[in-house]
C-alpha cells in the first residue's frame, strides 16, 4: 500500500502567490538582499544557465516566481506598466525592513505611516514592478476601536476621490512601458 499523498506540499498554505518577472535570477537576488528570502527550488530550462522559475520563502510563506514568457502572454509588470495586486508582508521591524529593500533598489510608493488599524505600513514597489507593503503591528485595537479611527481617518468621505490620497504624488513611481508590437 503507498504512502498517502499530500494535497499540499510541505512548508507551502493553501493559496502561493507567483510573481511574473523579467529575470528570475535578478528577482531572487533582490528578494534575498531586500526581504531576507530563502531559495528553495530553481528551475532552468534548455540554457542550464538561466533561472525559468524558482520558489523562495520569506519569513513563513513560499512565493513562486515565473519568467516572463511575452509569446505566452505572460507579462512582468515592467512589461504592462501596471502592477494589478499588492503583496502585504508582516515583519518585526518595519523600519529596518524597509530601508534594507530601499537599499536594495525598492522605491516608495507611499511612505511607512502609523495607520488607523493598529499598523505602521507604507509600500514600495520592487525592481520588477511589483507593489509590496511592509508592515508590523504597534497596537492591538478591538474592531470598535478601527472602525471609530477609519471614520475619523475618512470623515468627510467626499473629500477622497480615490481613496489613495495617503500616496503622495511625490512618491510616484516611473514604470518604463516597453514598446509592444501588434502583428498585422
Amino acid at each position: 500500500m503507498s504512502k498517502k499523498v499530500s494535497p499540499i506540499p510541505r512548508g507551502y498554505r493553501t493559496a502561493t502567490p507567483c510573481l511574473t518577472v523579467n529575470g528570475v535570477d535578478s528577482a531572487v537576488a533582490f528578494y534575498q538582499a531586500a526581504f531576507g528570502a530563502e531559495l528553495l527550488t530553481r528551475h532552468t530550462g534548455a540554457d542550464e544557465s538561466v533561472a525559468v522559475h524558482a520558489t523562495i520563502k520569506i519569513g513563513n510563506s513560499v512565493i513562486a516566481l515565473n519568467q516572463e514568457a511575452p509569446e505566452q502572454g505572460v507579462l512582468s509588470p515592467l512589461a504592462i506598466n501596471v502592477s494589478a495586486s499588492q503583496t502585504h508582508l508582516y515583519v518585526d521591524d518595519v523600519d529596518a525592513s524597509w530601508n534594507r529593500a530601499v537599499e536594495a533598489g525598492a522605491v516608495v510608493r507611499a511612505p511607512l505611516f502609523d495607520a488607523y488599524w493598529g499598523d505602521r505600513t507604507g509600500v514600495l514597489v520592487d525592481t520588477n514592478g511589483h507593489l509590496w507593503s511592509l508592515a508590523s503591528k504597534i497596537e492591538n485595537l478591538s474592531k470598535d476601536e478601527i472602525a471609530s479611527r477609519a471614520k475619523a481617518e475618512f470623515a468627510p468621505i467626499e473629500e477622497y476621490a480615490t481613496g489613495l490620497e495617503y500616496m503622495d504624488p511625490a512618491y510616484a513611481v516611473e514604470v518604463p512601458a516597453l514598446e509592444q508590437t501588434v502583428a498585422a
